[in-house]
């Protein structure tokens, strides 16, 4: 748990990680090594959304700090952005088992957290990393998703649900894809680029 600023959502978000490593909500728990809140500046300007940690990520208690990690580092690099000057965090703060894709009820369970570090953080743009993210952020912020290949490198626009203040949401590929799939470098690389683009209007 590294937050990079100090003030009033500073110790909103400690205290939440807090919450969120003692939670016993649903089976992830059981097999956890550490939770997993995330970490970057608070506020912040950009919040990047995975599906859930991974097995370093889970022994670390850190975001994206195996291979997926180095591949997001570039990403943010080549439209001039860092890791300190994002948030980045997942759905799930708990390693599913095997790395498998989190369940319903266990991103139900979690989703609260999620929502309430988008309240804390009040982040210009949301960028949720993948279906899985895609899909629970666009249901609990009510935005209709037809698929993931129709609204990847798209803009949307969602209202907190404690303030109803209004944010943009770019989905795009998750960094993990080319581990299995080295050809989609191509697709990801666009995905950031387009990203990128829409930082530039918005910020």
């Amino acid at each position: 748990m590294h937050f990079k600023t100090s003030g009033t959502a500073l110790y909103a978000m400690e205290a939440l990680a807090g919450q969120i490593g003692s939670c016993r909500k649903c089976a992830l728990a059981l097999s956890r090594t550490k939770t997993v809140p995330g970490e970057g500046p608070a506020p912040c300007r950009v919040m990047l959304v995975g599906e859930g940690p991974g097995k370093k990520e889970d022994e670390s208690g850190r975001p994206f700090v195996g291979r997926a990690g180095a591949i997001l580092s570039d990403l943010l690099a080549q439209i001039d952005l860092s890791r300190d000057e994002v948030f980045i965090t997942s759905v799930v703060k708990c390693r599913p088992p095997g790395n498998r894709t989190p369940g319903k009820e266990e991103i139900a369970a979690c989703m609260p957290f999620l929502e309430r570090q988008i309240a804390i953080l009040s982040p210009v743009i949301v960028v949720p990393m993948g279906r899985v993210a895609t899909s629970a952020i666009f249901s609990r912020y009510g935005i209709a998703f037809p698929s993931f290949r129709e609204v990847r490198g798209k803009r949307f626009l969602m209202s907190e649900n404690e303030t109803g203040r209004e944010m943009s949401v770019i989905p795009v590929y998750h960094p993990a894809v080319i581990t299995h799939n080295p050809p989609a470098r191509a697709a990801l690389e666009e995905d950031f680029t387009r990203l990128g683009e829409i930082l530039c209007t918005l910020i």
